[in-house]
């Protein structure tokens, strides 16, 4: 959002005088003049080579990108360490910040000093400082200068890694490192590229959790022969605790039809709430006897509001007995399989498919820093592939097993 905020600020062009009618008339002009014979817009190589220094002057003016870009990193260094003299959630109303700012998009280009200053009397006072040593909500300390750093070049030349050909630096380096993470995690070998699983950075987990239970809903149809068409669609059924509130949203994004909510109970001998696996059993076998399809479970490893950790060996075994999918949202606590003393985590996930970690809560990624692995890596791309149009297929690459993480998500 603030990327865009810059670029409207900056780069919107003063309206024209010029009438449509006659600047459409002067872009057909030009265009008629430089076709070739076959109808191909081309231009001489001088005339390329110009183009392509104009749009580097105008939209990618490396000077200016020095020269803010430092005095942005410096407002960030000066704002960072000023932070404890703001209140941690600013004492605003809705609608407080729109009311100073343009009603209309600017026609002219404002300068980047003015746009700074802006930044820090207008955006950071108003901000929710997720950074401050006083926020004590939700997950604090979520960024990293490293995380700033890495995100400076990787905005700075944003290859998009569709497939490998669009940027092998970028699938080959995710793959090494998910595989890294997997291991300095402890995770199941299986869960490696280098073996039969790996995985994929998402933006969050709610859409990693959606990913898994597209696939796992493919997969179940595939295996019972159901179609879109076939009235068996509405079989399905997806389990959860009742405080498993982030599965229900990627739940109803894919339409499964019912959900089962396995309640803590109060257990007096702990003094503590918890999920009895045998919930899960009498749940399943009672929608089995009543003609439903059970496909999905979701377990936690670290709630939002408790970081309940739910007993997964158990429930994961009971589930994969019946041919359900598991799902572990280790979202929040799985960071702490790092730790030799949580050597009991790591070793509930046998009978996992699809494992999950959110990399800005304790590994102070920054966001879009989901970290999601699977076991079936085959298995799990088959649900997303489609006929790939020629300009998304990789050149020379025969003979090797390449990721294109297209493949991994809609």
């Amino acid at each position: 959002v603030v990327c865009i905020f810059f670029f409207l600020m900056i780069r919107r062009p003063p309206r024209s005088t010029q009438s449509r009618s006659s600047a459409a008339s002067d872009v057909y002009k030009r265009q008629v003049s430089t076709q070739s014979t076959w109808g191909i817009n081309h231009k001489p190589r001088t005339q390329i080579q110009n183009l392509s220094m104009d749009r580097h002057t105008k939209f990618y003016d490396l000077q200016e990108l020095e020269t803010y870009g430092n005095q942005m990193i410096k407002l960030v260094c000066d704002l960072y360490q000023k932070q404890d003299q703001y209140p941690v959630h600013p004492n605003i109303k809705p609608g407080s910040v729109r009311q100073q700012l343009p009603e209309h998009p600017p026609q002219q280009g404002e300068s980047f000093e003015d746009i700074i200053k802006d930044t820090e009397k207008l955006i950071f006072p108003n901000m929710t400082h997720w950074q401050h040593p006083k926020l004590f909500g939700y997950y604090p300390a979520t960024i990293s200068h490293a995380a700033v750093i890495a995100d400076i070049f990787n905005n700075g030349f944003l290859s998009p890694g569709i497939t490998w050909y669009c940027c092998p630096a970028a699938a080959e380096l995710e793959n090494h490192v998910m595989d890294w993470a997997a291991e300095f995690l402890h995770l199941p070998e299986c869960f490696k590229f280098s073996s039969t699983g790996g995985g994929q950075i998402c933006t969050t987990t709610c859409d990693a959790i959606m990913l898994t239970v597209h696939a796992s809903k493919q997969l179940k149809m595939k295996e019972h022969g159901i179609t879109n068409a076939d009235p068996r669609i509405t079989k399905l059924v997806a389990y959860i605790s009742d405080m498993g509130y982030h599965f229900e949203k990627p739940i109803r994004m894919k339409d499964i039809p019912h959900v089962r909510k396995i309640p803590y109970k109060w257990n007096p001998e702990k003094a503590d709430f918890e999920l009895d696996p045998e919930d899960y059993r009498r749940a399943i076998e009672q929608d089995i006897k009543d003609g439903l399809i059970p496909f999905w479970v979701g377990i936690n490893m670290g709630t939002t509001s408790t970081c309940q950790v739910d007993p997964i060996a158990e429930i994961s075994a009971i589930c994969k007995a019946n041919g359900l999918f598991v799902c572990v949202d280790a979202a929040y606590l799985g960071a702490a399989q790092v730790c030799e003393e949580y050597e009991y985590l790591w070793k509930q996930l046998d009978n996992v498919d699809y494992y999950i970690v959110n990399f800005a809560k304790w590994m102070l990624s920054g966001l879009n820093g989901t970290m999601f692995w699977v076991k079936n890596r085959h298995e799990y791309i088959s649900t997303f592939m489609a006929e790939d149009p020629e300009y998304l297929r990789s050149l020379n690459v025969d003979g090797y097993e390449i990721v294109n993480y297209k493949d991994w998500q809609s």
